[in-house]
């Protein structure tokens, strides 16, 4: 039990702050959060960067991406292992298929070149499933909004 004169902080520790939790930084993934923020997943139902795991659910689309560093020097590059499951959407498509994949990425894990391969290949895998009709957009309109500037 403390007195009224005593404070029940350690010396030396100033009163307003608190002492670090128990929270471990573990695995490749975290250095992939800022993914989850990007407004190119905004179609996401799920996006999480976890240990060494990055995985984003669309509604047609799991995409699932294992993250392992390259043997050798620290910050050589990391090993993205690539999932995805496509969905049966219609009719005309009843079952489930899957694609999986490798791709090396060179440089320190998690800079900004490495995050946007990691959404690019995200975004590609979601533009191949059998179901989904990705619209491009027409190089007429953006001639007409060049001229209009």
């Amino acid at each position: 039990m403390t007195d009224a004169g005593t404070s029940p902080h350690p010396i030396g520790s100033p009163p307003g702050r608190r002492r670090r939790t128990g929270v471990k930084r573990q695995g490749l993934a975290l250095r992939f959060a800022l993914i989850i923020g990007d407004r190119r997943l905004a179609g996401a139902l799920h996006v999480s960067c976890h240990l060494d795991t990055v995985v984003v659910d669309f509604p047609e689309t799991s995409v699932h991406i294992g993250l392992s560093p390259l043997p050798g020097k620290v910050d050589a590059g990391i090993v993205l292992d690539c999932r995805v499951e496509y969905r049966p959407g219609t009719e005309a498509s009843h079952r489930a298929t899957r694609a999986e994949w490798q791709r090396v990425l060179m440089g320190r894990p998690g800079v900004l070149h490495q995050r946007e391969a990691l959404l690019r290949e995200v975004l590609a895998a979601r533009g191949r499933a059998p179901d989904r009709i990705v619209v491009r957009p027409a190089l007429a309109s953006l001639r007409y909004l060049a001229a209009a500037v």
